[in-house]
Parts: C-alpha cells; structure tokens; sequence
C-alpha cells in the first residue's frame, strides 16, 4: 500500500488520479522497478525478511516467543503502534510533525474513563465523544499553525505540554476502572486464533481506510502534493489551508483510535496514557518508508514497521535484557530508520536525475 507524488511539473499524467478543481489530475511519474525501489515499497520487503529473521531468532533462542500468549501481546502492542504511526505519518506526509499524539491520546482517554466510570454515559456515546475530542484537539494545533505561522515541530510541542498537563490537572491524574465488556472484548478477546487479538483486525481496516484516502480521493492526493511541493500546489488551485486542517482533523481521529485500543486491553487508565507513544509513533513512519520530506506514504509499511519493532521489544524482554538496553535499542532502530530514509532520498534524487538525463537525451537525438 504505497502512494507518492512526484514533484509538481507542467506535464499531466491522464488516469493519474482524482481530478484537481480546475479538472487537471496531478502529475504522476511512471516508474519502472527501479523507481519502485526507490519509493517505500523496497522497505516492506526489507520489513518483511526482518520480521522473519527475528521472529526466526527469538523463536529459537527466546523461549516462549512464538506461543500463543506472546503473539497475542505483539499483536496488541503492533495493533495500537500501528494507528499511532499512521496518526503520525498523516502529517509527515504534508512534511510536518505532530509531537503532540501522546497528549491528544491523554485527553481522549480522560473523557472515556469520566464519561464509562463517573457519568455512566452508554458506551457508544462516550466513544463518539471521544472521537470528536481527539479531532477536535488535533484541529486546534492546525489552526494555530496556520494563525501564527509557527512551524509543526513548535504548535504540537506546546500543545505536548498543554494538553498533557491540562488532562492530569482536570482529572487530578485518577484512575478510571474501565468494565465495558465490549472494550474488554475487544482488546483482551481472540479473533479467529488464540494468538490474534481483534484489535489487529482494527488496525488493518484503519490502514485500509488510510490507503483508500491517499489512492482513491481528492483530499489524499492533495496531501501527498502539499508535502511534495506546498508552493506548486498552491499556485496549482490547491486550498493548502484547507488541506492542512483535514490532515489534523484525520490525525486527531487516529489518535483517539489508538486511545480507545489501549484503553480496551488497559481497562485501568488514567490521563498519563501516552506518554510513550511519541517514538513508536516515529518508528513506525521511518521505518516503514515514509519519507520525512513529505510527499508520500506507505501504509503496508507502517504496519510491519509496528509488528517488527514491537516482536524487537517482546524478545528482548523475554531474554531478560535490562530495561535500559530496550531504550538503547529503541533509539539505534530510529537511527537506523532516519538513516535507511536518507538513503532512499539519495536513491530516489539519481533515479530522477538519471531519468531527466535519458529524456534530455532523447529530445536530443534527430526525428
């Protein structure tokens, strides 16, 4: 599942895509298996042999690690990680940042612990209020952005702290005893095997979800061409403000997704949910191929990234490695992520650099 936009040229590709508003379709690049390669797809296939040698390795030497119990666990744990990264990926792929998801997170979690424990509120109402809490507060991050003409990194590192400090403050940091048996359900039933939590099943339709926006509507490819070339696009008739705000509004959506998994399995919670959500949220962008320049995504990408990086953690844990080598290796895998980015970008700039070359050439040679 991967979707990219090449940069804004005057040459419209027809069939590219959705329609723009003055009946163009944005621009698309054929490539051929090297550009391919050079796009997010070579990382799933990476992704793909890793997740095998690793579950290879820790399946051998690891006892435990490919029992049913521990399968389950990473799937809970890759399910949740795998929202979040796509809740991350939304504004990576416009080429900015939201440092804030962890807080976002926090927030929903309050209102559903409050409204399920304290209020007694139906299920289905306090879910549809978290979620328009959780756009909402995303949205909000959008439209300072746009007011103050901050960067991301600045507005959503604010917002870290105010929404995060504002959610313990309201709720004095109290615990909520979550006993919804449909959450319980949810995050701590099976789905076809004793090894599979539904909550992979949710993962998957909101990855589903995320690539039918990005290949099938306007407002995905919209995205994808503010992040390749903001300028362009809005020379081109995009309504770049509009845009940015749906990236968050989706953001926010996904954020109070991951809040209600966690929530499900958790079923204790309290607002200092999500302070650890911030870099499996990256991992799982870098490592899964999203370039950090923006302008593309790659969904089947974030979801192994998420199920690679959490099968990691759980074999690691279970050779009884001390904590503070979990952190060491949490971070070299970032590295390792951020620097296979770079690579790609280098990759993909010769590939274009070697295409425009045959093309001038081509031009070149008599009729």
């Amino acid at each position: 599942m991967t979707s990219t936009t090449s940069e804004p040229s005057t040459t419209r590709a027809h069939g590219a895509g959705p329609p723009g508003r003055d009946g163009t379709r944005p621009a698309v690049v054929r490539r051929g298996i090297v550009g391919r390669l050079a796009s997010g797809q070579s990382s799933v296939v990476g992704l793909v042999l890793l997740t095998i040698v690793t579950w290879t390795i820790f399946g051998t030497v690891g006892s435990g690690f490919l029992t049913s119990f521990n399968l389950y666990s990473i799937g809970q744990l890759a399910a949740r990680d795998a929202v979040l990264g796509m809740a991350q990926a939304i504004l990576v792929v416009m080429a900015r940042m939201n440092l804030a998801v962890g807080s976002v997170g926090a927030i929903c979690v309050s209102l559903l612990g409050y409204m399920l424990v304290d209020a007694h509120i139906p299920l289905v109402l306090a879910i549809v209020v978290v979620v328009v809490a959780g756009v909402l507060a995303s949205l909000l991050m959008g439209v300072v952005e746009l007011k103050t003409g901050l960067s991301s990194f600045i507005v959503t590192l604010a917002f870290l702290s105010a929404y995060g400090g504002g959610a313990l403050l309201l709720t004095r940091n109290a615990n909520y005893e979550i006993t919804s048996s449909v959450l319980g359900r949810l995050g701590s039933g099976t789905l076809v095997s004793a090894a599979i939590c539904p909550l992979v099943a949710v993962a998957v339709v909101c990855g589903v979800v995320v690539w039918l926006v990005y290949n099938k509507t306007a407002v995905g490819w919209k995205m994808l061409a503010v992040g390749a070339n903001e300028r362009a696009a809005r020379a081109s008739g995009v309504d770049t403000s509009r845009v940015l705000l749906a990236g968050y509004a989706i953001s926010g959506l996904l954020c109070a997704v991951a809040a209600l998994m966690e929530a499900s399995y958790e079923l204790n919670v309290n607002a200092s949910l999500g302070t650890n959500w911030l870099l499996p949220s990256f991992i799982a962008v870098v490592l899964g191929g999203v370039a950090l320049a923006g302008g593309d995504i790659t969904v089947a990408g974030i979801l192994l990234a998420a199920v690679f990086y959490d099968s990691l953690q759980s074999g690691l844990t279970i050779l009884n490695v001390p904590s503070y080598w979990l952190d060491l290796a949490e971070g070299l895998v970032l590295l390792a992520a951020v620097v296979a980015d770079q690579m790609r970008r280098r990759r993909r700039s010769r590939v274009r650099r070697a295409r425009r070359a045959r093309l001038a050439l081509g031009g070149a040679s008599p009729a």
